[in-house]
């Protein structure tokens, strides 16, 4: 049987790639840098088409920290714009590694935000998200370097954070062969973004924080096992690109 019909016939479900499977990494501002990588122990055929909506929103992340006077409440200048994000929370704040959510208000057009700390002297972590231009790439890569990757999705941040993504949804569009949509085994989904923010998956301080509203899933049907052949057809595939 060759390989279009064994795919079609390969058993798998729907579901997400999102950076909880995933190694995650932080960024350099300014520059082109992976932050996220996943990679498939099945074989997976990412879904595209507006029916299957790519789910966005990155947070930027700063650090403060609070007074030495208990129950104050103090006005944060946040470094890069923040946006009323339709998508998800705007901004979420931890004390420490207590969860704070959100805060007390935010001005957008100051950037700007309010805490107030029952303590002193406290780690602030701050992941917001902000409608700075930034590029997202997401791209699909064989465990092979030499056998190259290839472009699944790209975006601006800027515009994606802004949009109403249940109306306005962003998708993949995966028509250049029969194999783009495919992900053989050991290959990997990496996540590419040039900003001028830091995005974080957690602090540096051990605090143990996280960005809870950050959203990165994309949709994928998983499949329950190998299929011989997939990885190298996909990667020649790709090297003929």
């Amino acid at each position: 049987m060759g390989l279009m019909n064994r795919l079609a016939d390969a058993r798998r479900q729907p579901g997400h790639i999102t950076p909880d499977e995933m190694d995650k990494s932080v960024n350099s501002q300014g520059q082109r840098s992976r932050i996220g990588r996943y990679r498939a122990t099945t074989a997976h055929m990412l879904r595209e088409g507006r029916g299957n909506p790519l789910k966005i929103a990155v947070p930027a992340y700063e650090s403060f920290t609070t007074d030495g006077t208990a129950d104050n409440t103090e006005t944060f200048n946040l470094a890069h714009s923040v946006t009323d994000t339709p998508v998800t929370q705007p901004v979420v704040v931890w004390l420490d590694g207590a969860y704070y959510g959100t805060p007390d208000a935010v001005d957008f057009d100051a950037d700007t935000i309010d805490v107030t700390d029952s303590g002193t002297a406290s780690n602030v972590h701050v992941y917001y998200i902000s409608d700075a231009a930034a590029s997202l790439e997401i791209r699909k890569a064989a465990s092979n370097a030499d056998t190259g990757s290839q472009r699944v999705y790209t975006g601006n941040l800027g515009l994606i954070h802004e949009a109403p993504q249940i109306e306005q949804p962003e998708y993949l569009r995966l028509n250049q062969t029969p194999l783009h949509p495919w992900i053989g085994t050991d290959m990997t989904v990496d996540v590419y973004l040039d900003a001028p923010y830091t995005v974080r998956w957690t602090d540096n301080d051990g605090d143990g924080t996280e960005p809870t509203n950050a959203l990165l899933h994309v949709p994928a049907m998983i499949g329950q096992s190998e299929i011989s052949g997939l990885t190298s057809a996909v990667g020649a595939d790709m090297g003929r690109q």
